[in-house]
């Protein structure tokens, strides 16, 4: 019996954590003012990648957001505001909760 379980612990740690990544939420800013109903997308690791992962959301009327990643690492995020689409810019998801709040221009690119 003991046997079973050492060798059931023993493949369970080669096996990939999927879901191991946190929620990322924050507050998405154009000009100072909250961003309300844009939809929030991030991709890992990145837009331009061949079968990335891709997580959408959707800021309430205080420009919230709140979405689960199930990936770690280096991803991209976009904001799509009506007709209006930024160009991907760097987040960094991790398993726990972070919170990031990115200040937008007029063109939805982030400002650094």
């Amino acid at each position: 019996m003991m046997r079973r379980i050492a060798i059931l612990a023993g493949v369970l740690g080669f096996v990939p954590m999927l879901g191991a990544a946190g929620p990322l939420y924050g507050t998405i800013r154009v000009s100072g003012r909250p961003l309300a109903q844009a939809d929030v997308t991030v991709q890992c690791p990145s837009f331009s990648s061949t079968g990335p992962i891709s997580t959408p959301a959707r800021t309430d009327d205080r420009g919230s957001y709140s979405l689960r990643v199930e990936a770690t690492g280096r991803c991209q995020m976009r904001v799509k505001s009506g007709s209006r689409l930024g160009p991907p810019f760097q987040v960094l998801v991790a398993n726990n909760p972070l919170r990031f709040d990115p200040e937008l221009n007029a063109n939805l690119d982030r400002i650094p």
